[in-house]
């Protein structure tokens, strides 16, 4: 059935580049069959969850993943296509609501962790934890935690896309905690790494306020995340 599931899955994402008025008018029906079908695949719920987003259908995505995430022997992968659901909408979103959805996908990715921790649920809860106004809030330390616990998780077989995002976002986060020599030593170790990605190269600039301007446009809540989860595996 997983089998299956992802071809369907690869199958009706080839129509995602087309305007929304041009889709099937099926198509998000049919994948949110699969992705019913299959939980746990990521990337197929990555896949349906795009289509919702060119289509602004948030809501009905957290209805369709909510109500898996709380079927009997739910596993962890369908508790982060529910954060991620939650993190679709918030861009969107006004201020109030924003935290809302912060926090309700904060809570899906626990639930995850305790079921499984991974480098991606730990990732993405660091991530959001980052958003957060950290003289209000006081979040940031604890996305900063989380992140080094992605960072210690991963491994040869973690994708490198999503390793580079861990060390742009730990940096990111020291940097939000007022811990510049930290976050450009992470940075740094990231580049020596990932010598060609971007996002690592332009916080490196040794203007401090061009490093402060990329960090806060990363951090700017109005900004869509990409979600799609390329960088995994067709069959996670």
């Amino acid at each position: 059935m997983r089998r299956i599931a992802a071809i369907l899955g690869v199958i009706v994402c080839c129509t995602l580049g087309r305007p929304a008025a041009q889709e099937p008018g099926g198509s998000l029906d049919l994948l949110e069959k699969a992705a019913a079908a299959d939980p746990e695949n990521l990337k197929l719920g990555a896949d349906y969850r795009q289509l919702a987003i060119s289509r602004k259908e948030f809501d009905r995505a957290i209805e369709v993943f909510e109500k898996l995430a709380r079927q009997k022997q739910s596993g962890p992968n369908v508790q982060i296509s529910h954060a991620l659901a939650y993190v679709d909408k918030v861009p969107p979103s006004g201020d109030i609501r924003r935290l809302y959805l912060a926090r309700d996908a904060i809570k899906a990715l626990t639930k995850s962790i305790e079921l499984e921790p991974s480098v991606l649920a730990y990732y993405v809860r660091g991530l959001i934890n980052l958003y957060f106004n950290n003289l209000i809030f006081h979040r940031v330390p604890r996305g900063i935690a989380d992140l080094q616990r992605a960072m210690a998780l991963a491994t040869a077989d973690t994708p490198t896309a999503l390793v580079a995002r861990v060390y742009v976002s730990l940096g990111d986060g020291y940097w939000e905690n007022g811990q510049r020599d930290d976050a450009r030593e992470v940075w740094s170790r990231g580049a020596s790494r990932f010598s060609d990605h971007a996002g690592l190269k332009s916080r490196l600039s040794p203007d401090e306020g061009e490093a402060a301007r990329v960090v806060k446009s990363a951090l700017y809540a109005g900004t869509r995340v990409d979600t799609s989860l390329a960088e995994l595996p067709s069959d996670r």
